[in-house]
Order: structure tokens, then C-alpha cells, then sequence
């Protein structure tokens, strides 16, 4: 969705409302707004950093189609692994446990709110593109492992949830390349040379 979409959303819904349900209608799509604008701030600064990467050896693909119909930010695969990266510019200080990632605004503890919707459906995402990916000839390649990208205030740096890595957004690219990755995640480097790469096209 576009911030034109989003918005003209907006006035449509609240001009067949009254009263009441009029001002729930807004409120809920200035949450959806805030979580555009977030969205597409977050991928802008990931896009940065993966355009600062060794083109020789990372192959990047941008706004990749998931076989739900969803869609991810970014596919990255290079030496260490495939990476689904789904960025997130939150406003606030970010913490990650068990329910996943939860943001509290700057000077409102009590709105305190938790991603459950990405904690619950990112990491089958992944594993459905790996086998989605293989089902279309690209067997070799390894299944992504789901990443979310936090630029915001993150004092952990680094956490694991739900199958979901969480990585500070200025730590991603020292990230995706230190990895050690194991035997079964390794990308043969005759894929990474190969044109093109067996991978889900991008929409």
C-alpha cells in the first residue's frame, strides 16, 4: 500500500461513518499509516546497506512475492546464506522476547504495543519461499532464514525469536557477512555466479 493509498482509505472510510465510529475508523487507519511510513523508511535504509555490499558475491532482490501473496522487502543471498528481510523503522525502543518485538513510544510506556502479526507468520513465510524456490528448480539453494531488520532504538542489538533474527540495522551488514553458516545454509559459490540465480521473481 502507498501513502496516497493509505491515506484516500482514510477520508473514504471516515466519510461513510458518523460519530463514534467515525473516529475508531480514523484511528485505525492512522495506525495503518504510521505502519506504511515505517515500513518504507525501514527499507529505504536497508536498500542502502545492501547496495554497500560486494555485488561479486551478494545477489539482492527487492520487494520479493511470498506464496501467500505477501510480500518481503528484500531477498539477500551470498556466501553465508539466504536472508528474507522484512525492515522496520519503529518509532520508539524496541525489545524482543518470546511474543517477538515489542515497541514503546518515546514518553508513552503505557502504549506499549508487540508486532505479533510478524512474530506469528514471517518465519513460514521464509520456509514457504524455500520450498517454493526448490519446487521451481532451485533445489540447491538454501531455505532464507527470516531476518527483521530494526532501525530504532534497540538496546539488545541482536535477538532470536520465533525463528526470527532481529538485527539492528547499522550491525546488518557485519551481520550478513561474519556469519557462519551451517553446512546445510552455505550457498555454493557456482550459484552465486550463475545468471540468473534460482530465485522468486520480484513485483
Amino acid at each position: 500500500m502507498t501513502l496516497r493509498a493509505a491515506t484516500s482509505t482514510t477520508v473514504r472510510l471516515a466519510r461513510r461513518t458518523r460519530g463514534t465510529d467515525s473516529l475508531h475508523t480514523v484511528a485505525a487507519a492512522a495506525s495503518r499509516i504510521q505502519h506504511w511510513a515505517a515500513t518504507a523508511e525501514g527499507r529505504r535504509r536497508t536498500a542502502e546497506v545492501l547496495r554497500s555490499m560486494d555485488h561479486r558475491v551478494w545477489r539482492v532482490t527487492q520487494h520479493v512475492r511470498l506464496p501467500d501473496g505477501t510480500h518481503a522487502d528484500h531477498l539477500a543471498v551470498g556466501p553465508t546464506g539466504c536472508y528474507l528481510l522484512a525492515s522496520r523503522a519503529w518509532p520508539g525502543v524496541v525489545t524482543v522476547d518470546h511474543k517477538g518485538a515489542t515497541i514503546t513510544p518515546d514518553g508513552h510506556p503505557g502504549a506499549a504495543w508487540t508486532a505479533r502479526g510478524q512474530h506469528r507468520s514471517f518465519a513460514p513465510a521464509a520456509a514457504a519461499l524455500g520450498r517454493s524456490v526448490a519446487a521451481r528448480g532451485g533445489g540447491m539453494l538454501p531455505p532464507p532464514r527470516a531476518v527483521v531488520v530494526v532501525w530504532a532504538r534497540f538496546p539488545d542489538r541482536l535477538a532470536l525469536s520465533g525463528g526470527i533474527s532481529y538485527v539492528a540495522g547499522e550491525l546488518l551488514a557485519g551481520w550478513l557477512s561474519g556469519r557462519t553458516a551451517p553446512p546445510d545454509q552455505r550457498v555454493p559459490r557456482r550459484l552465486l555466479d550463475a545468471d540468473p540465480l534460482p530465485a522468486p521473481a520480484s513485483a
